[in-house]
């Protein structure tokens, strides 16, 4: 005869079963945040500032996902996954390879472990020149 507290750990254990383990193995992104950096009076001036270097696994961008992003006029070129943090938003730069890309969504994973963020991007049409700058420097 099982006991209530033997129950809840096997239900407990079943669910951990049954989720994916991620594995962040296919590089180092790195995501910046846009600062206003210009005096206080004058016209806004956004640059980025460095937030955080994050272990990334590139996903697939789906049909589904891809045609969607089409009919909003969107391009998707990437899919990402880094680990969950809530701070990242679709007002963000993240570089990977010296490729700077403009997050497009943001999805926070629960169903995973460890919890992840799906980040979908798209390539920036203009770079910013500070970035390259970075990215050249030893």
């Amino acid at each position: 005869m099982t006991t209530n507290r033997e129950k809840q750990r096997l239900a407990k254990y079943e669910r951990e079963k049954k989720t994916p383990f991620v594995t962040l193995n296919d590089g180092v992104c790195t995501v910046y945040k846009l600062a206003n950096v210009a005096e206080a009076g004058l016209k806004p001036r956004l640059e980025p500032t460095l937030y955080k270097k994050l272990n990334f696994a590139y996903q697939t961008i789906g049909v589904k996902r891809n045609y969607e992003a089409l009919q909003a006029m969107v391009k998707l070129d990437e899919m990402i996954e880094v680990l969950l943090d809530r701070n990242i938003s679709s007002q963000d730069i993240v570089v990977i390879n010296d490729v700077q890309y403009e997050i497009k969504q943001v999805q926070h994973k629960k169903d995973t472990h460890p919890e992840t963020s799906l980040l979908s991007l798209t390539k920036l049409e203009e770079n910013y020149d500070s970035l390259r700058a970075e990215s050249t420097t030893p």
